[in-house]
């Protein structure tokens, strides 16, 4: 199920639900959205991107299903596979 995460309210609900840290004093929305994609990349690459993007897996535009691509089987491997298929 596609989530969208697309305010400060609703990252600090989900790092709570997945163990990270809450936003630091005067930490900017983004950065702190950075770190807690970062820190989900392993964990689950798509909601990872669900956070860093703020968007649902649903609603990422062609650049961002790319971008979730390339993290998951690496950009030199992505366009050796788009070689192979020609």
């Amino acid at each position: 199920m596609p989530m969208c995460f697309p305010d400060i309210e609703s990252l600090k609900r989900r790092s709570e639900q997945r163990g990270f840290r809450q936003p630091n004093e005067n930490e900017l929305e983004s950065q702190f959205r950075k770190e807690f994609a970062d820190f989900m990349e392993n964990i689950d690459l798509v909601e990872s991107m669900e956070i860093r993007t703020s968007r649902g897996w649903d609603e990422f535009n062609e650049r961002q299903k790319t971008n979730l691509l390339e993290r998951k089987i690496g950009t030199g491997n992505l366009f050796k596979m788009f070689l192979d298929t020609e």
